[in-house]
């Protein structure tokens, strides 16, 4: 019989896992109404390249709305349309905060419906196409001080002009402090290392 040896990964400097990355989209889930500090909490499983652990990307946040309690705006809804955008989605949210195709049809379980629409998995469980690139970092709870890997809400296409917008864009945000990232050592830490980050609210 055949010895077996996995396969030995690159222990190279850098982690090839963060910063900007391959990637593609596995899964969604809908955690909007497990919370009740936010009106949106919408996750997808992305699966970088070469890595064997997904990670999360989360659109999450309040709407702004009127004294009729109608939604007006809010930075997450920014978000959640360049989301869409970016996975080709023209779905949308209504006034009164319900999902809806482009043609006015309601959707009653969004998650359900980004899945059956939007994943890069042919089969259900496998690794999905590397069909965009996004932005990999580490985030700090300001109340806990605990360190998070977290994935950063926009993604561009895979290609040498997507990788490089992508950059140029990521550039934009840390030098207009929107995106905040450390190297100091400190706090609890999810086994990723000691690097830092904080995003602040924006409209980006």
């Amino acid at each position: 019989m055949a010895i077996f040896k996995p396969e030995m990964k690159s222990s190279g400097g850098g982690n090839k896992f963060m910063g900007v990355c391959e990637m593609g989209i596995s899964s969604f889930i809908d955690k909007s109404a497990d919370f009740d500090w936010c009106d949106l909490l919408l996750e997808a499983e992305v699966h970088l390249k070469d890595s064997e652990y997904p990670k999360r990307l989360a659109i999450k946040g309040d709407y702004e709305k009127d004294a009729a309690g109608n939604i007006s705006g809010g930075y997450v809804l920014n978000r959640m349309y360049r989301f869409f955008e970016a996975i080709g989605c023209t779905a949308g949210i209504n006034l009164k905060g319900e999902f809806e195709t482009s043609e006015g049809e309601v959707i009653p379980d969004i998650a359900q419906y980004l899945n059956d629409n939007h994943t890069n998995s042919g089969i259900p469980g496998t690794t999905p196409e590397m069909t965009h690139v996004g932005y990999v970092y580490k985030r700090q709870n300001t109340k806990t001080k605990k360190v998070y890997t977290e994935v950063y809400t926009r993604l561009y296409p895979n290609t040498e002009k997507g990788k490089t917008e992508l950059e140029e864009y990521i550039k934009w945000m840390k030098t207009n402090n929107y995106l905040k990232e450390y190297t100091e050592v400190g706090g609890d830490t999810d086994g990723d290392g000691v690097q830092v980050a904080a995003e602040a609210d924006s409209n980006f």
